[in-house]
């Protein structure tokens, strides 16, 4: 019984320790961004040794989907199977990009750093996969009820965080008055 205790004590402390890295990490991409990142940074602001983090995270690939999967537990991405019950594809569209602005402000900042750095760190496009196949279901979905190329296009600029930030921090909308900009552009294609 000792030692089953003791291992599930230092799973936990594992666990933990996991936590604290990929927390500093998350921390240090909202702040400075994943090209300025490194692991000696990580350690300090985590407040632990450089071999703790090798020893957890043994290669950048996993450091990157340690902090993906914190920022997704801190906010998780919408569901765009739920949107799929809402039959109106205006609604639809109205309820998937509330949601999908929402989560753009509360990442906004390490979304920000994560786009600007994209290039310069070879390891961001493979640990941001999954998070890509989920916008692209989120496309799939807003996508369902309406017609023609053209609503395509709309909807891929609509579900882009590039272009809610253009239009939210350069234009000064409010994310409701960009769904509702969507809304419109698209009504008025198909009418």
């Amino acid at each position: 019984m000792a030692r089953e205790y003791k291992m599930v004590k230092r799973r936990d402390k594992v666990e933990e320790t996991r936590r604290r890295i990929a927390k500093a990490t998350y921390e240090l991409h909202s702040t400075i961004g994943p090209a300025f990142t490194t692991v000696a940074l990580i350690s300090d602001r985590a407040g632990i040794p450089r071999q703790t983090v090798y020893r957890n995270f043994a290669t950048n690939l996993e450091i990157f989907r340690g902090c993906i999967a914190f920022g997704l537990e801190m906010n998780p991405l919408p569901d765009p199977e739920l949107w799929q019950s809402i039959a109106d594809p205006g609604e639809r569209l109205k309820v998937g990009l509330t949601e999908l602005y929402q989560w753009f402000e509360a990442t906004e900042p390490v979304m920000t750093n994560a786009f600007r750095d994209y290039g310069a760190v070879k390891e961001s496009a493979e640990a941001l996969q999954p998070v890509g196949e989920i916008f692209y279901r989120m496309y799939g979905t807003l996508h369902q009820g309406w017609e023609g190329p053209e609503v395509g296009a709309l909807l891929s600029l609509a579900v882009d965080f590039a272009t809610w930030k253009k239009l939210h921090r350069e234009q000064g909308m409010a994310s409701s008055a960009i769904v509702e900009l969507w809304r419109d552009l698209i009504r008025c294609r198909l009418a």
